[in-house]
């Protein structure tokens, strides 16, 4: 009998399926009415012959490709050369007319034969088809992986960072990031191919930036976003641009524009999606019946402590104290239980007395509901030789959890001015930030706010007796600090910081066919943070020292850049664009940070680090800094044959400070080629394949992201480590250690992509963008583990191994009407494998950093992917005592030794794990062959954090006055290790646990094979050890945003909107040119078979001497704050 195979959603496999489901109906939806009312073409009045010239509106010049279409059917046509088209229509019928760089028009015909239109230029469409780097490009003359982000469909959701809008929106561009407001992004462009530093390059109005925040920008600011993804259209950039390369272009005025303002104003009400109230333990009583399991199951007595809070064990209850100084107990029960006390005595910090709670919600208590204020002005307009743009923006978001917020204030000024041939213009942004609380570096772990939710008890009140915080003081609660108080102390660590960025710009038309541009690019920052860590009286292990930090920093960076460029059409059909350029980059931090403990007075206005305000002898000092500089010189030929055949060429030569004198200089080429089949006489007359092109691309790329100064060594020291007492009076001497091992020798990373892509349009509605890649990354930056004997000083940077990534992208885009309904719908999707190639030649793996309580769970082996996680492979659990004498006495078999056992510690319910490897005995090397025993041999790669595939789905309609909009992501494939199994599966701690725990564990009475988790056992340390049991399928689709707005007004003061405009508004618009409102809901529903908080986890923090290495520890969920479930109102205003 052949078995049936479950559907299990809880597969990758499964999840894609769904995604392709749902991208099908929606297509299905929307063709297929329009699929109909072609097929009732003809049933209306007879057609006739319709004919006409299409030109551009401002030059007058004919426009050749315009498909021109009668609404509602499939009857279309392309202009000529002459920009003339014949089509056979009815005489009460709608003409459609749209072209690529041009705003969509609609015609009545009206019984006219001839009807002559003129496209007015879409400023949108330009931004989809204009790529902005150091030069522009047509969009359809690019041969490089190219992508354009639709700006419509970002402002549908609510960020401080138009990074993080970048989510679903561009194949192949993954964004990470958590709930928490101002949250740092991982942003990953066609996955990673380097063990540090895997950020792309911001260009930003012209001007190179690198980082993972960027909320120093209004995203209302932005007017367009490319991104480049392959080497042939990055390489320009160099030696930066190994990553990828997105390109943001603000918006600035029209000349010959009378001023326009116009006002954006939105509120919003937050709630955390999930909280770890659905699955936590709320009830004390029942979080006794875990642990009296626990040492039932080990055959233990339950200890006096628990007794102490519980008290009789088979009729337990909620105490009326928790803890009282034992000065002030007058009176005990026969279990030990505080029933009276003396609260008179009470007196903080001495001697605290604490109650007993019925059930402390403690996510409840900490995360509630947030709020967000997103106010924006602009000005702009132009005369007939200037154009401006001035911009003032003020955001506030109160985050879910108590004690979080951000602000933020900008002002963007962009001005041009032509004096003859020469142009003069500036972009400047500045910004200041002002926030507190949350975990914006994504620094998560048992430490914070999330893990300190999971560290308490219910048993455990908010507060004592006098208000003051309460915390597990008495025996068997654990030692964690109150996680209100944790988040009440965020306003007490604020963190204020301004910026300054923009650039000032020249240009001067030499010739018609030749100008030369020259840039400054300024990248000013600074910032402050305060900390206060107050006593901790009420904690099991109290800490009665309080103390306070603080830290200022500040950075530079100058860009001066100068192009020369040329561009000719000539004979009709060449067309030549020459690029040449330089380009320097100087950047500068430093930073000086100090504390002080025993703190005179707790008064915010006491708080300096003075001897006189606090211990002098706590007082701590330090400062840093960092130099590099950059020198560049590129060039880029662009050749077009009659809009048919393109070839590109770049070079780059970059010299960088960061590397050693011998390697400083690296040159980056890159070559692309590209054949518009449409074009050819086979295809001339098509309508049905209105455009077809072919891409090739190749090029190199560069990396240097290491911090400066590592071609030496570096010495250091301190009171308590280096200095000695010599002469034994008391007397300290200088002395100093070796704190880093240069390396003399450092050269360029390099990353060598080609790349193959498709460009397919048809009936002038659909599209299909197509890349297939490979990612070569060698001599990678890296500084591999040291062994001990090799002492404290951080260990070189060196240049090891080789990682390749082949993926796929695709993004198709459709669009259409259904009688008076517009729409479009836009999908991506891409798929990448990534793969270590090799090392160093000589191990064949090095761990991740330590995460877990455990150590690392993460292995970069050959042949494996960046990250993998790692760990014992899990067969169930031992079912009988008789089962594990089998494994021991087969152990003793193979090994001949006959105090051998298959795993020391194993017993019944507790995890069984796989014996799949063994050692030589005599060469100590891996067989890879079992050997009867389990140890760290059987320890591999269990999973992947990468995802299989990854997609967006958007769509839109617009029907007369309203608008609507859907955001939909998907990831499929991508595995999650849940570390926080540590604490609610195993208790490693006196911590809460899940609430099914309970239901669904292993028990002696009910032996279940397929049980979720293990026995509740107080003598079980082998179960919680690294294995796949942490991990979990983390696929999941989100519904990120559903937004309906309607317009009031558009066009002008005398113009009303598409629809007729309520009459009792009509006085109240007047002198308005535009007005709109919109409801938005985001991340309404997510379809997980993820047990944790949530499957969209943020990159974690972390570091290493060779900078940034959070792409070895991505997939990890140590406590994440979730994604918020938002709804806002917004008003739209144009005067």
């Amino acid at each position: 009998m052949t078995e049936r195979r479950k559907c299990d959603f809880h597969s990758g496999r499964s999840r894609v399926f769904l995604w392709i489901a749902l991208c099908g109906l929606a297509v299905g939806f929307l063709w297929g009415p329009a699929t109909a009312e072609a097929r009732q073409e003809g049933q209306g009045a007879a057609p006739g012959t319709v004919t006409g010239v299409v030109t551009d509106a401002q030059t007058g010049q004919p426009i050749v490709g315009v498909m021109v279409t009668v609404v509602g059917t499939r009857t279309g046509t392309l202009t000529d050369e002459s920009g003339r088209y014949v089509v056979q229509a009815p005489p009460d019928g709608v003409l459609s007319f749209a072209h690529i760089g041009y705003r969509d028009l609609q015609v009545n015909i009206e019984g006219r034969s001839r009807i002559d239109v003129a496209l007015e230029v879409s400023a949108a469409a330009l931004e989809q088809i204009v790529v902005t780097g150091y030069q522009t490009q047509r969009r359809g003359d690019i041969t490089s992986a190219v992508s354009t982000v639709n700006l419509a469909a970002v402002q549908t959701q609510t960020s401080t960072s138009v990074i993080q809008r970048l989510a679903g929106r561009v194949a192949g561009v993954q964004v990470e990031t958590s709930g928490s407001p101002g949250a740092r992004s991982t942003v990953r462009i066609r996955g990673v191919t380097s063990f540090q530093n895997n950020d792309p390059l911001y260009i930003i109005d012209g001007v190179p930036v690198e980082e993972s925040y960027a909320n120093f920008l209004n995203p209302n600011d932005v007017e367009s976003v490319q991104v480049l993804k392959d080497a042939s259209a990055a390489s320009v950039y160099g030696s930066r641009a190994s990553n990828g390369v997105i390109i943001i272009t603000t918006k600035k005025g029209q000349r010959g524009s009378a001023p326009q303002v116009t006002v954006d104003v939105s509120y919003g009400l937050a709630r955390a999606y999930r909280g770890y109230d659905d699955f936590l333990i709320l009830d004390p009583l029942e979080y006794f019946e875990f642990e009296r399991r626990r040492y039932r199951n080990a055959g233990l007595p339950i200890p006096a402590s628990l007794m102490a809070l519980y008290g009789d064990t088979l009729n337990p209850s909620i105490p009326k104290y928790i803890y009282a100084e034992p000065s002030t107990i007058l009176r005990r029960d026969e279990w030990g239980r505080i029933v009276e006390v003396d609260e008179s005595r009470y007196s903080y910090p001495e001697r605290l007395i604490m109650p007993g709670s019925p059930g402390t919600n403690w996510w409840d208590e900490v995360f509630g509901t947030g709020q967000t204020r997103d106010v924006n002005v602009a000005i702009r307009g132009g005369g007939q030789n200037d154009r401006y743009s001035i911009s003032f923006g003020y955001f506030d978001q109160l985050g879910t959890a108590r004690g979080n917020r951000f602000q933020r204030g900008t002002v963007r000024v962009n001005t041009d001015f032509n004096v003859g041939r020469l142009t003069l213009g500036e972009n400047f942004t500045l910004a200041g930030e002002y926030s507190y609380g949350g975990i914006a570096g994504d620094n998560f772990g048992e430490g914070s706010l999330l893990g300190k939710n999971i560290l308490s008890q219910p048993i455990i009140p908010v507060y004592d007796i006098r208000g003051n915080y309460a915390s597990g003081k008495a025996s068997g609660l654990g030692n964690n600090t109150n996680p209100v108080k944790e988040a009440d102390l965020g306003p007490e660590r604020p963190g204020r910081y301004l910026r300054i960025f923009g650039n000032a710009f020249a240009r001067l038309n030499l010739t018609d066919a030749l100008w030369w541009n020259t840039s400054l690019g300024v990248n000013l920052g600074g910032g402050a943070t305060q900390g206060y860590n107050p006593i901790t009286p009420e904690n099991s292990e109290p800490n009665l020292t309080n103390s306070i930090n603080e830290s200022t920093n500040y950075f530079t960076a100058f860009t001066l850049t100068n192009t020369l460029n040329f561009q000719r059409r000539f004979l009709d059909r060449h067309s030549v664009t020459v690029l040449l350029g330089q380009e320097a980059i100087q950047e500068r931090s430093r930073s000086l940070g100090g504390s002080i403990a025993d703190l005179v007075s707790i008064d915010r206005n006491a708080r300096y680090i003075q001897n006189a305000l606090g211990n002098p002898d706590t007082r701590n000092v330090s400062s840093s800094g960092s130099v590099s500089a950059l020198l560049s010189w590129f060039g880029k030929i662009d050749y077009n044959y009659a809009d048919r055949y393109y070839l590109s060429g770049t070079l780059r030569r970059d010299g960088s400070s960061r590397l050693a004198k011998a390697h400083r200089w690296g040159t980056f080429p890159a070559f692309s080629a590209g054949w518009r089949i449409s074009s050819e006489s086979f295809l001339a007359d098509n309508q049905t394949i209105t455009n077809l092109m072919l891409r090739f691309g190749w090029g190199v790329t560069g990396n240097q992201s290491i911090p400066s100064g590592r071609t030496v060594s570096l010495f250091g020291g301190g009171t308590d480590n280096t200095f000695y007492d010599i002469s034994g009076n008391n007397s300290l001497v200088t002395g100093y250690r070796q704190t880093v091992i240069g390396n003399p020798n450092l050269k360029w990373e390099e990353n060598r992509t080609v790349n193959l892509g498709l460009d397919l349009e048809l009936f002038g509605r659909a599209t299909l963008e197509l890349d297939v890649y490979e990612r070569n990354s060698d001599n990678l930056l890296f500084d591999p583990p040291l062994p001990a004997t090799a002492g404290r000083a951080a260990p070189p940077i060196v240049n090891i191994g080789q990682v390749r990534n082949r993926g796929i992208d695709a993004s198709i885009g459709i669009r259409g009407d259904i009688g008076e309904v517009n729409w479009s719908l836009n999908l991506n999707g891409s798929h990448y494998r990534n793969e270590i190639v090799r090392i160093d030649g000589i191990q064949d793996q090095f761990p991740g950093p330590a995460v877990s309580r455990n150590g690392s769970v993460t292995m970069n082996r050959v042949g494996y992917p960046i990250g993998s996680f790692y760990g014992y492979r899990t067969l169930g659990y031992y079912q009988s005592q008789e089962e594990i004498d089998q494994l021991n006495a087969r152990a003793r078999e193979l090994t001949g030794d006959p105090t051998a056992e298959y795993f020391p510690g194993a017993a019944p319910g507790r995890i069984k794990f796989a014996d799949i490897n063994g050692r030589d005995p005599v060469t100590g090397l891996l067989t890879g062959k079992p050997d009867g025993v389990v140890n760290e041999a059987d320890r591999t790669i269990i999973g992947s954090p990468h995802p299989d595939f990854t997609g967006g789905l958007n769509l839109t309609l617009n029907w007369r006055n309203f608008d609507f909009a859907l955001d939909l992501f998907g990831s499929f494939g991508n595995e999650i290790w849940d570390v926080q199994k540590e604490f609610y599966v195993f208790a490693a701690f006196p911590t809460n646990v899940r609430r099914d725990r309970l239901t669904h564990s292993w028990d002696p009475s009910n032996p279940d094979p397929n049980a979720k988790y293990p026995i509740i056992d107080a003598n079980d340390q082998i179960s919680w050890l690294t294995s796949d049991f942490y991990v979990e399928d983390g696929s999941y689709v989100r519904l990120r945003s559903l937004q309906i707005g309607y317009t009031l007004k558009s066009g002008g003061p005398e113009v009303l909107a598409k629809a007729s405009t309520p009459g009792f508004l009509q006085p109240l618009l007047s002198g308005f040119r535009d007005v709109r409102v919109f409801l938005r809901a985001e991340n309404l529903f997510t379809i997980t078979g993820y047990d944790g908080l949530d499957p969209a986890l943020p990159a974690l923090s972390a570091g290493g001497a060779a900078g940034d290495i959070r792409d070895q520890v991505r997939g990890i969920d140590r406590g994440v704050y979730p994604t918020s479930r938002i709804f806002t109102v917004g008003l739209s205003v144009g005067l």
